[in-house]
């Protein structure tokens, strides 16, 4: 039994692509740049902001610092981070797992104050214990944000611990962590319907919210 369980935000417990997507395109029109289409917009979500912007965007290095902070301007101040929705059925998951007792956590790549202030105006922030996000700088990793949730909670056996994503980034940084990882494929990264085989610290792959519980 995992104890411990900690969720990713973005594509995993809210679909906030429309804030997130429009505010990207804001920002690159911003810049003189042309919008970009939504297929490669869905790589924006998972990696750091600014590696966002390079890979899904293909913005050159010299505009990345620009971009990040009016991307940051326009999604906290204009509101875009509550252009969001909760994914069916995360609700009676969490509810379920508080029942049992299991700890729960948000360990996320989006910056913390935003992230806290979303999960707050979905009224889900007090399903967790803790919720740790990126820094502005960027510095933090999934697999740091992963250690420092888990040094939060003041627990070291990361064998109590599983990490429920959407995107490769999501996977990568459980396995630095030696955290079990199961993937959701209703998210960003995950194509729907895909699978990842169970092995080693991976788990699976799962097509519901609900379908967590029989893996914990």
């Amino acid at each position: 039994m995992h104890s411990i369980v900690l969720f990713d935000l973005d594509g995993t417990l809210l679909d906030t692509s429309e804030g997130i997507f429009a505010t990207a395109n804001k920002t690159m029109v911003r810049l003189g740049f042309e919008p970009v289409d939504e297929v490669s917009l869905r790589r924006f979500v998972g990696p750091p902001l600014a590696t966002c912007f390079k890979v899904a965007c293909g913005l050159e290095e010299e505009y990345i610092e620009e971009a990040c902070h009016i991307y940051r301007e326009i999604y906290d101040k204009q509101g875009a981070k509550f252009r969001a929705k909760v994914y069916d059925g995360i609700v009676e998951l969490l509810e379920n797992l508080k029942g049992q007792g299991v700890v729960m956590a948000v360990a996320t790549l989006k910056y913390e104050v935003l992230a806290i202030d979303v999960l707050d105006h979905f009224k889900l922030l007090p399903f967790f214990e803790t919720v740790v996000g990126a820094d502005y700088g960027g510095e933090l990793t999934k697999a740091g944000i992963i250690a420092k949730a888990m040094r939060r909670l003041g627990e070291d056996d990361h064998s109590k611990a599983l990490m429920v994503g959407d995107t490769q980034v999501d996977l990568e940084g459980s396995l630095e962590s030696k955290l079990k990882f199961v993937g959701v494929d209703w998210g960003f990264g995950f194509t729907k319907g895909a699978s990842l085989e169970r092995e080693g610290h991976v788990l699976g792959m799962i097509e519901a919210p609900h379908h967590l519980l029989p893996l914990l």
